[in-house]
């Protein structure tokens, strides 16, 4: 069965993470989403620890599901004319070049509504088109740094960045929704339109009720390690097998269940705990208890345990075992896809939107250097081969 967006096509002109990921969630819905990069393959195909196929693990993550073309239209001025050729027949262009390299190339609104008018244009940027920082270029650590999140994390003492990239993840995810949206509204009006989305945006969305708490109610919040601020307890325990289990004991009536499983009825009924605030203004006194019954306790026992009771609990994997958690294994949380050329098999994440109406779908592999250009340039716009020969001796493609 055909996914939702089946019959949309995208042209995906992101590197990295941010961009790269919204198409793919484009193709998990069925759109065709064509990725172009430059001959040889894009910076991000070969930025940081590789994998046995010679890609970035980050790559072949984020590019499952996509067709790959070559075209270098970043320097190449024919290259562009053929950009244009392809944007005539696309529903959607997404891409995060640094404002100052997308007018140059030419890949703006106005740019490519004149190519083809009811365009969708997704432009994704470190700070927007306009403000003082409109011309700057940054990464999701830049915008983690500049939202506050990094100054409230980690234990006391300095900053500390998170490792997984959220702020490019979440951004990504708002850009699909947008294009989404995009699509509806044209099926609608007729209107294509410009989705703007920006990391320090997406930092500052999900740090706003942290800056509200300082803005507005003057409570500056400090760095609590592994403990929800204002709520408790909630925090990383040690079992008696030395493993960590994350407890999320937050709501009155998770702490009262709590409380009466471990027979300390005295502390559900204590006035000095009566809220999740209050709980966290005497952690000094409610955490040891916790402490020590986590202590007593295999990692697995304290799960069996939460599960009966019940309460939020998890254990602190290692990155080593998360694949082989029977959760993970049973909704198919990471799949396999083939090597390109099929030398072997590449884990990778498996389908984050499920949907019963119109199944989503891993349908092809990440794509090698130009896999599809013969289908593209031939098949949608009717080069001939020769053409394509001369196009790649030319270093167009």
């Amino acid at each position: 069965m055909a996914g939702p967006l089946d019959g949309v096509r995208v042209l995906d002109l992101g590197r990295f993470i941010a961009c790269p990921f919204c198409g793919m969630l484009l193709a998990d819905l069925g759109a065709e989403v064509i990725r172009i990069e430059r001959p040889g393959g894009g910076q991000d195909r070969y930025l940081g620890l590789l994998a046995p196929v010679g890609y970035s693990y980050g790559f072949t993550n984020q590019n499952r599901n996509k067709k790959g073309i070559s075209l270098d239209f970043e320097r190449n001025e024919r290259a562009r004319k053929i950009l244009g050729e392809l944007i005539k027949c696309s529903d959607v262009v997404i891409e995060n070049f640094s404002p100052e390299a997308a007018k140059a190339i030419g890949i703006t609104y106005e740019k490519l509504k004149a190519i083809r008018s009811d365009i969708i244009f997704a432009h994704v940027s470190a700070f927007g088109p306009d403000g003082p920082y409109s011309h700057s270029i940054g990464f999701d650590q830049v915008a983690k740094a500049m939202s506050g999140a990094m100054a409230v994390s980690g234990f006391p003492g300095p900053p500390t960045k998170e490792q997984t990239p959220h702020v490019d993840y979440l951004t990504a995810c708002l850009t699909a929704v947008g294009v989404v949206s995009a699509l509806y509204h044209r099926d609608k009006t007729g209107e294509g339109q410009m989705i703007d989305t920006a990391l320090l945006q997406t930092a500052v969305t999900y740090m706003a009720p942290t800056i509200g708490e300082w803005e507005t109610g003057g409570k500056r919040r400090e760095q609590t390690g592994n403990r929800s601020p204002w709520t408790g307890p909630s925090d990383l325990y040690r079992t008696k097998d030395g493993r960590w289990v994350m407890l999320a004991i937050i709501t009155n009536s998770i702490w009262r269940r709590f409380c009466r499983s471990i027979g300390r009825e005295d502390l559900a009924e204590d006035p000095r705990f009566d809220s999740d605030l209050a709980r966290w203004e005497h952690h000094d006194i409610i955490d040891p208890v916790v402490k020590e019954w986590v202590a007593s306790q295999t990692a697995e026992e304290v799960i069996a345990a939460a599960e009966k009771i019940p309460i939020p609990c998890g254990i602190c994997y290692e990155q080593t075992e998360v694949a082989g958690d029977p959760q993970v294994q049973a909704r198919q949380m990471l799949a396999k896809v083939p090597y390109p050329d099929g030398s072997g098999e590449m884990p990778v994440t498996g389908l984050p939107i499920r949907m019963s109406g119109t199944p989503t779908s891993i349908d092809r592999s990440f794509p090698a250097v130009g896999e599809h250009n013969k289908e593209i340039y031939c098949g949608l716009l009717g080069y001939s081969k020769e053409d394509l020969t001369r196009l790649e001796e030319e270093g167009v493609i």
